[in-house]
Order: structure tokens, then C-alpha cells, then sequence
């Protein structure tokens, strides 16, 4: 089990906010300097700059699912809306002029190498997110769950990367729309 500490949670959050905001050329002493930390702490929680990202990564995501889950559960007993819970989750901040796209999606593109942590904690939220629209695409009577979840993954994923030229939100009520057409379309479609 990762330890937990004051220190550690506030190197995770200072790395997001500046990993973000900047990118991944920032330096660890920029990153301890906002923690206000003493760089030595990085180490002693993380063994790398890598293993930092990744850490901060699954944490970033873990976030979105319990947000998600908590969303989900008010929904309960509408299948419709849970399954377009997402798109409305992803579109309730903005606009934003400082959103510019999904901190998971922009850093597997930042490391271009497969086994970097940044690709793992993608391919781990995708996974999840994949699982999770089967099922609310079988709660809500879709004839082929599984299709049909594919295909809002694209809509998902299709949002988070529009953020990196457009922060209105647009994209996410167009793809709301999509999900819903497609849901109906899969509704109607015989086995």
C-alpha cells in the first residue's frame, strides 16, 4: 500500500498543477518549491520523476471514478441519464480557458514510449471506462452493450483530446447528443 502523508499528497498535487499547466519539462526542484517540500522528499516517496507522473496519473483518474460513482449513484433508476453521466460530468467546467484537454490523454502523448507510466495509467482509466459504459449500455436495454460501449468510448475520448482547442464544452454536449443517437440506434437494433 502507498504511504500517505501531508508531504506526499502535496508533491502529487503541486506535480499536476504544474505538469499541466506547463508540461513535463518542469524540474523536480519546481515541483518540491510549490510542495514546499525538501527535494529529498520526492525521493523518499517516489523513486523517479516517472514514478512521481504515474503516482500523480492514477491518482488523477481515481479522482474522475469517484466523482463519477457519485454522479452515478444520484442518477440511479435512469439508465439514459446515467449512461450519458460522463459526457454531462465532463462538460459541468467548462467553459474553462484553462482546460486545455485530459491531463491522462495529453501525457501519453508527451512519452511516446509504450511501458512509460503515463501510457499504463491511459490504457488503466480506458479499461475502466470501457467496462463501465457496457454495463450502463446494458442497464439501459442496448442490444449489443459491448458495441455500443466502444463506440462511447470514442465519443470519451474524442472530448478529452477536443480540450486542447476548445475549453467551451461544446464538444462534450455534441458528443452527449452522439450518445444518445447511438444508444437509440443500438435500442432499436435487433441481436
Amino acid at each position: 500500500m502507498p504511504r500517505t502523508s501531508p508531504a506526499r499528497d502535496r508533491l502529487l498535487k503541486a506535480a499536476r498543477e504544474l505538469f499541466y499547466a506547463e508540461g513535463y519539462g518542469v524540474s523536480i526542484d519546481a515541483v518540491t518549491e510549490r510542495a514546499k517540500v525538501a527535494k529529498p522528499t520526492v525521493y523518499a516517496h517516489f523513486k523517479s520523476k516517472d514514478e512521481l507522473i504515474g503516482t500523480m496519473l492514477t491518482a488523477a483518474g481515481e479522482e474522475w471514478f469517484t466523482e463519477l460513482d457519485a454522479e452515478l449513484d444520484r442518477r440511479s433508476g435512469d439508465p439514459l441519464a446515467q449512461l450519458l453521466a460522463p459526457f454531462d460530468l465532463l462538460a459541468a467546467s467548462l467553459p474553462d480557458p484553462a482546460y486545455h484537454g485530459c491531463i491522462l490523454v495529453n501525457s501519453a502523448a508527451a512519452f511516446l514510449a509504450a511501458d512509460h507510466p503515463a501510457h499504463q495509467a491511459l490504457a488503466v482509466h480506458d479499461e475502466r471506462m470501457l467496462a463501465l459504459f457496457e454495463r450502463l449500455a446494458a442497464n439501459a436495454s442496448a442490444a449489443r452493450p459491448s458495441d455500443l460501449a466502444r463506440q462511447l468510448l470514442v465519443l470519451y475520448d474524442g472530448v478529452k483530446t477536443r480540450g486542447l482547442v476548445d475549453n467551451t464544452g461544446t464538444a462534450a454536449h455534441d458528443a452527449r447528443t452522439a450518445a444518445t443517437a447511438l444508444l437509440h440506434a443500438h435500442a432499436d437494433a435487433s441481436p
